[in-house]
Order: structure tokens, then sequence, then C-alpha cells
């Protein structure tokens, strides 16, 4: 369980918070896109800078990559559902997320990923929440470090999960610095292109009425 003063400080901030827009993608991408990749930023768009600057990396590899705070993680859930089932979803879809943007991160793959059969990585970084991985994604990589009060910890497996779940522990790095480590962020680039190829896009099954 996260440290009940991290929990009580967290979410007495996330209460205040705003959901702003996604990001505004100014790197253009060369070709067309290797996959599909949901940014979320952790507490009010302010401690996770690192995501904006994952996000150029990926782009410049050539991934439609996108910057969203974390309270917009149902509505992305559901865009990335409505790209699914019309056929247009660019794969390998991921999801990557910071603090509270990793909770969401690991709650828009649960969704997604069960209605779809689909999510194909998360990645979260010091995750402060959420703790237990629902089935839906095919690899989760967790990054986390317990240098400070806000330090995140290990992941585990809930009831259903047949995917692949990796904890990697980080030195030298805190809770507030972690997003922003371009050693991870190599890392996170190259776990997205060994995932290549993949096959083309497919429609998601429709649920029944």
């Amino acid at each position: 369980m996260p440290h009940p003063t991290r929990r009580t400080a967290l979410l007495g901030f996330a209460a205040t918070a705003a959901a702003c827009a996604g990001g505004d993608n100014e790197i253009p991408l060369a070709g067309p896109p290797r996959g599909r990749v949901v940014l979320l930023r952790g507490l009010a768009n302010v401690f996770s800078t690192g995501i904006d600057e994952l996000e150029e990396t990926l782009r410049r590899d050539g991934y439609d990559a996108e910057v969203f705070n974390h309270l917009d993680w149902s509505a992305q859930a559901d865009e990335a559902l409505r790209l699914a089932r019309a056929g247009t979803l660019p794969r390998p879809f991921a999801v990557v997320g910071h603090s509270l943007g990793a909770d969401d991160a690991i709650r828009l793959a649960a969704r997604f990923g069960q209605a779809t059969g689909m999510m194909d990585v998360v990645v979260t970084f010091d995750p402060v929440l959420v703790r237990d991985v629902q089935r839906g994604p095919a690899l989760v990589r967790n990054y986390f470090q317990q240098s400070d009060l806000w330090g995140g910890g290990r992941l585990t497996a809930a009831r259903g999960f047949s995917g692949v779940l990796e904890n990697r522990p980080v030195r030298g790095d805190n809770h507030f610095t972690i997003d922003k480590d371009p050693a991870l962020h190599r890392e996170v680039v190259a776990l997205l292109d060994a995932t290549h190829p993949v096959a083309p896009p497919r429609r998601a099954p429709r649920r029944a009425a």
C-alpha cells in the first residue's frame, strides 16, 4: 500500500487539479505512424515535464505520440476504442504515464484491453496509488524508486492477468526526476521498437447490445 501521508497529499492536490488539452504535436511524423502512444502526465501537469520530452523522442522515432493530463485517461480509452473498432488504430498501441499518470495508465489499459484484446504495452514511471495490474495489457513495464516519500513500488498481477509484468527498480532518481531520465526514455523506445513488425490494424470486436 502507498504511504498514507503520500496518499493524503496526492489526493488533496488531485482534487484541485484540472484536466488540460493534449500535446500540440509540434514534431510532424515523417510517414505513416509506427504505432500509437498515449502519454499521461501526473498531478496538475506540473511535475511530469519528462513526459513531454519522451513525446518528442517518440515522434522523432515515428510514433504517433501525444501527451494528456492523467484526468483524460477515460476519454483517451474511449477514443482508442473508437479507432480500434474503425480499424484505424496504429499498432503497437501503448500507454505511458508518470505518478498519477502511471496510475491512470493502468486503468486505461485495463478498460481498453479488456474490451478489445489489443492493448500492447504499458509503461509506468513510479505509480503512487495503484498497485494491481488488471487483465488487458500484453506487456507492462514498471520503473520505480524508493528514495523519498513520494516513491512508488512494485506492481502485482491481479487475478486474470495473463500478460508479462516487469518491475524495474531505478537507482539515482527520485519521484520527480524518474520521468526525465534519458536512459529510461531510450529503453521505452527500444521496447516499442522491439514489438515490430506487427500485424496491420484490425477491427476490434463489438460488444453485444
